[in-house]
Parts: structure tokens; sequence; C-alpha cells
């Protein structure tokens, strides 16, 4: 659709993969959560088989040496990375107007900006060339573009998962996560990338719930409160 979503793409090596997933199902193998499901990965987080470029030029020749610890539970769940998505330049801003790899289009209208900083992400699952795609967010780089492109974005809780692999922004507030079509989406995306990492020193060793039993809200005792004012005038 001429959004300029990807940084990296590579359509033969994301065929053969998907080939390499119909011999599986067909040998009588059990499948992953994720099996043959290809998965657009924000170009800020670390991939083996792809350059990662944090969307700047200075980076553009950088091959990691593994997978980020959530890519490679991913593709255990038998994910497909389907490329690199572009970004704002090292995740630095709200338009996704890349001046190393050109501007991401909002899929609404082109003359508009699809939000940033993870553009690409969201641009690629709005105009569904994916189901659901990685994003990264510290300021509101998920959850912004997840509005402009009117899909569901995710921002986990702090230490919920894995952030080894992930070039980082503010160590602080750094996130990683789902940008998906749906909650029911974003809850199997999070089934198989939550959970404590040792090499991620503020990954926390919470148990991790089925997220996909949390669609189910117990209603029972519930209450509702209503703001008697904004938090900040105008909001």
């Amino acid at each position: 659709r001429n959004l300029n979503a990807f940084i990296t793409l590579e359509p033969e090596r994301v065929l053969e993969a998907a080939r390499a997933a119909d011999r599986l199902l067909a040998s009588g193998a059990e499948p992953g959560l994720l099996h043959g499901l290809p998965i657009p990965v924000k170009d800020s987080v670390n991939t083996k088989d792809y350059p990662t470029t944090a969307g700047t030029r200075a980076l553009q020749a950088f091959h990691p040496a593994e997978d980020a610890e959530l890519v490679r539970r991913l593709t255990d769940a038998g994910a497909i990375v389907m490329g690199k998505t572009n970004i704002h330049e090292l995740s630095f801003g709200f338009t996704s107007n890349n001046l190393a790899f050109g501007a991401v289009r909002n899929p609404y209208d082109k003359s508009r900006i699809p939000g940033g900083s993870s553009g690409g992400s969201t641009a690629a699952v709005a105009t569904d060339e994916a189901i659901y795609a990685l994003g990264s967010d510290t300021g509101g780089s998920i959850r912004q573009p997840a509005g402009f492109c009117s899909v569901v974005g995710l921002k986990p809780t702090y230490g919920r998962v894995s952030r080894f692999g992930l070039v980082a922004f503010a160590s602080s507030l750094d996130q990683i996560g789902p940008v998906t079509k749906s909650v029911a989406d974003s809850a199997f995306v999070m089934n198989v990338i939550a959970g404590h990492d040792p090499r991620d020193s503020t990954s926390a060793p919470y148990p991790v719930p089925d997220y996909t039993r949390s669609l189910i809200p117990d209603l029972k005792n519930l209450r509702i409160g209503i703001p008697r004012e904004y938090f900040v005038e105008g909001m």
C-alpha cells in the first residue's frame, strides 16, 4: 500500500519459512501457539536474521549475533519474523517521519502521520499485512500510533516482558509490547512473550497468568470510579 512501513523486508525468506511451517504441520508435529503467523518486528528490537538499524544510518550495517529474548520466544512458539518495521529515528519522536529511511504514512490518509515511534508496526497491522507486530514504548510509542492507526497497542507492566535485545532509549521506562487487531490477539501474544528473563536486570519474576482468561472478566463486586475533575485542564 506504499506506506513505507518496513525498513527491511525479504518476501522470499518469509515464504520459505512459511513452507517450512507447513511441512512441520504436515509431519504431525504439535504446533506452537503462534505457528506459521508472520510478525513484523520494530527495527529497534534485535533479530539475528535481519539488520537492526534503530531507524538510523549509523546502525544500518548492524547485524545482531542473536535474537532479542522475546523474539526467541515468539519463534519458539512457531512465529515467523516478517522483516523489520520503520520507526522514528532512534525511537525519539511521535511522527515516524524518518529522514534516513523515509516517512511512514497513515493507512487511512497518506498525507497524515501514523504516530510514533512504532509507526511502521501499527501501519502494517492496520492494513492487514500482519495480524500482530512488535513495538516498543517509552512515553507512548506503542499506544499513540495504535490510536492514530485504529489498532490495539499494549505497553506491558514494567518488568513483565524481557527487554534483552532492545536498543534502549530510557531504561527506566522502555517496554516492548504487541500491536494487534484485537484485545484477544494481544492476550495470545502476551501468553508467549511474558515471563522472567535473568539476562534482563529489570525483569521481574512475576508469575505469568493466562492472559486469555482475563478476557472474561469477573464482574462480581465490580466498582466503577468517576473522576470529579480531570488531571489537567483541557484533558
